[in-house]
């Protein structure tokens, strides 16, 4: 699957490591001078995602919160069930941070949600979602609360935690459905700082403009910097309100012992022994320990985790921890037909699985869910990692029907296949020459597909569980190592071919690219084209189209859109770049015909 705004090894590094000293956990960048403690501070401050609750789970460490200020979006005093798994917290300990200690406690625990606002765009087939003029990518271990990422839509109101990423892009952890909030609620958005003009009061973040004369910046402004903005967005221009600079969290306490820093590398400086996380500097020795990298691979780009000691008015660098590329080696829905807490693991699709304290727990009703409290006959959805010949659990949610039997995917290795079925991840796919084939990005035939399959390679299945338990699949990819290189010129005519093989498209022109998205409409021509997400979408008497989920004809589907209205487009690329469309969709029951403020 295409990720064509974000480095996947900078993305990976952000993900959740299941052994080998992998974690998931980030601190916000802190300032390069702490003022020295007084006395024998001991306070440890760490930050990263919830993976769990029982207290509350960090890094794979339980901290018991019997006695612990919690704080949600400025609110003090929250109760402990305002948190959710996929939430980056900010976490405050007394206790020595032993990773082998089960009895530490936290005095206090803060969020702050990092983006906020409307869903102006999704694109599906990336993985990316553009809300408040930010790009903000989802994969497989972000947790949608409220919703899914099949059933989210352009229009809805979100809220996300995550990590800023140096293109101007956002990785959200947790994604969090806010309808109910009023439509009069600013959006806030949080990401690096780029092209700062002080005269004018404005900077980039990734390709979306900030105006920020009406704000006073809380903190000094600079280039690579972390902000978080609140504000509305004025023909094409967020305009801030409030602008904060996320780096100095760390200022005016003197009691720090230990701290973490975890961010993408800005900027390096061998020869002085120096490296910029967000834009702030940190100096690392002779003394320092690397894990899993050496001095010579810290470079602009780079995930890393610093760890910070604090003693006699000196902040010193102990350890550079190179995150490491967090392989998710499958994903599937089941049935718990077997269950051994001893052993750490329950079976679905006859597969065994293992949990440990990185696993990430989520139910919708009960947040609270740990291995023991799964029973047999639970549904079930896994994200999963394979090491040393086991598949361990990167994220389990427990789901109830409907959303059990929701559209989803499953992802896993080719363990077999036949001339019209696939099996992996422990489960066997029939497959159809109604689906849709993708071969390195691009629609291909079924029995071109099957030509390139081999065991061992990784697939992912969209589709459906039946009433009899049955996964129904539409859309079968394979993204080759070393991707539309493989492919050739031959692919293009193939590719043409398989517009009439399946009987969807008959446009006489080749396809390429697969992309499936969701908008407002920008534009519309006369000669069935509209423009969205910056696509020109070309339909035809061939593409299924439904209006209010009634099939129409193109005429009618024509007739019943205009600028602002949503609609959700499946198809290809065509040679010239116009997107052919074999399915799309509009509801004008709601009204979505008016355009926000964006």
């Amino acid at each position: 699957m295409r990720r064509s705004l974000l480095s996947l090894s900078i993305l990976a590094g952000l993900l959740t490591g299941c052994g080998g000293g992998s974690s998931d956990s980030a601190v916000e960048t802190l300032p390069s001078g702490t003022e020295p403690p007084t006395s024998n501070p001991t306070t440890v401050v760490k930050s990263g995602v919830i993976t769990g609750f029982g207290s509350v789970y960090i890094d794979g460490k339980r901290y018991t919160t019997n006695t612990t200020t919690i704080t949600v979006n400025g609110n003090a005093g929250a109760a402990i069930d305002a948190l959710k798994v996929g939430m980056k917290i900010q976490l405050t300990s007394d206790d020595d941070d032993d990773e082998n200690s089960n009895d530490a406690s936290a005095t206090s625990i803060t969020y702050d949600s990092d983006v906020g606002g409307i869903i102006q765009s999704i694109d599906r087939s990336a993985g990316q979602i553009q809300i408040a003029g930010v790009t903000m990518v989802y994969d497989d271990l972000t947790h949608f609360i409220g919703t899914s990422v099949t059933t989210l839509n352009v229009g809805d109101r979100i809220e996300a935690s995550g990590y800023a990423m140096a293109d101007g892009s956002f990785y959200a952890t947790y994604v969090e459905l806010e309808n109910d909030l009023p439509e009069s609620e600013p959006q806030h958005i949080t990401g690096v700082i780029s092209e700062l003009e002080t005269t004018a009061q404005t900077f980039f973040i990734g390709s979306m403009q900030v105006d920020y004369s009406q704000a006073v910046p809380e903190g000094e402004l600079a280039n690579a910097l972390q902000v978080k903005l609140e504000g509305v967005i004025t023909n094409n221009v967020f305009v801030a309100s409030e602008l904060e600079v996320r780096n100095s969290r760390f200022e005016e306490q003197d009691d720090i012992a230990e701290a973490e820093v975890e961010g993408v590398i800005t900027a390096v400086d061998a020869a002085a022994q120096t490296l910029e996380i967000y834009g702030q500097t940190y100096a690392y020795n002779n003394a320092t320990q690397f894990e899993y990298g050496a001095a010579e691979n810290l470079a602009p780009g780079v995930v890393v985790e610093l760890n910070l000691a604090f003693n006699n008015g000196e902040q010193t660098v102990t350890k550079i921890e190179f995150k490491q590329l967090s392989v998710t080696d499958g994903k599937l829905k089941g049935m718990i037909t077997a269950l051994d807490n001893e052993a750490g693991s329950f079976t679905v699709n006859n597969t065994v699985f293992y949990v440990n304290t990185q696993t990430r727990f989520e139910d919708d009703n009960d947040q609270y869910i740990a291995l023991n409290s799964l029973q047999l006959n639970d549904l079930v959805e896994v994200v999963y990692q394979v090491e040393a010949g086991q598949n361990i659990v990167l994220r389990l949610e427990r789901e109830d029907d409907n959303e059990y039997y929701e559209e989803s995917e499953v992802e896993g290795y080719l363990a077999a296949f036949t001339e019209n079925s696939v099996t992996l991840s422990g489960l066997t796919i029939a497959m159809s020459v109604d689906a849709v084939y993708l071969l390195d990005d691009r629609r291909v035939t079924l029995a071109e597909f099957i030509a390139a399959l081999v065991n061992g390679v990784k697939l992912e299945v969209r589709g459906n569980y039946d009433a009899n338990g049955s996964f129904i699949a539409n859309k079968f990819e394979l993204e080759r190592q070393g991707g539309d290189s493989e492919d050739g010129d031959d692919d293009n005519s193939d590719d043409g071919s398989d517009d009439n093989d399946d009987g969807q498209d008959n446009h006489d022109t080749t396809t390429d690219t697969y992309v499936e998205i969701e908008g407002r409409i920008s534009a519309v021509s006369a000669d069935n084209r509209f423009t969205v997400n910056g696509y020109e979408v070309d339909i035809s008497a061939a593409s299924e189209l439904e209006l209010n989920e009634r099939r129409v004809s193109a005429a009618e589907f024509m007739a019943a859109i205009s600028v602002g209205t949503i609609v959700e487009v499946e198809g290809s690329l065509n040679e010239v770049g116009v997107l052919l469309a074999r399915e799309a969709e509009i509801e004008t029951s709601d009204d979505n015909s008016e355009s926000d403020d964006d």
